[in-house]
């Protein structure tokens, strides 16, 4: 991989590929956020807010991130590495007169693969203890309910909605 630097007048675009729940918010805030920190997290939300719901951003310097959330660029690299270790950013460049930089954001995990996860179960629980750990995970545990007593009768989409045949050429017309 490619050693880049990071100058506050390089400029940055994003590309959001995810769709948050508040749901999603929680299991950052909460799960993610022990494990990446606060600047991270915080970083990921700023990102997210410059697409305003157009999924690609306008592009912008570095140094405008600096400036509003109030962070150094060595607070940012740090950031925005921590969000590609765990998969919620991916990060290209071109190099020009200034560099370019595109942040490409995924989505977290449920809580649900959170907790099976084999390396961010490890991590949370060695971040945050025992005591907090049992907490979080009872605080996303969902309910369950046995049908062992039940029988399935839900139908089949057949069994609803009748089709008619239709040939390639009238779907493309």
């Amino acid at each position: 991989m490619k050693k880049v630097s990071l100058y506050p007048a390089d400029l940055y675009q994003v590309i959001d590929k995810s769709l948050l729940s508040s749901s999603d918010k929680l299991v950052l805030n909460m799960l993610y956020m022990p494990i990446i920190g606060n600047i991270a997290v915080m970083l990921y939300f700023f990102l997210q807010t410059e697409t305003k719901n157009t999924f690609i951003s306008c592009e912008l310097t570095h140094k405008h991130l600096m400036t509003s959330m109030g962070v150094t660029l060595d607070n940012l690299k740090e950031a925005r590495l921590k969000l590609e270790g765990i998969g919620l950013l991916k990060t290209y460049y071109h190099e020009g007169e200034v560099g370019s930089y595109v942040y490409e954001l995924y989505s977290p995990v449920s809580a649900q693969e959170f907790f099976s996860h084999p390396i961010f179960n490890v991590v949370l629980y060695n971040n945050v203890a025992k005591n907090e750990y049992n907490r979080l995970y009872d605080y996303f545990k969902l309910p369950h309910m046995s049908l062992r007593d039940y029988e399935d009768i839900t139908v089949s989409f057949d069994s609803v909605f009748k089709s008619r045949n239709y040939t390639a050429l009238e779907i493309n017309s």
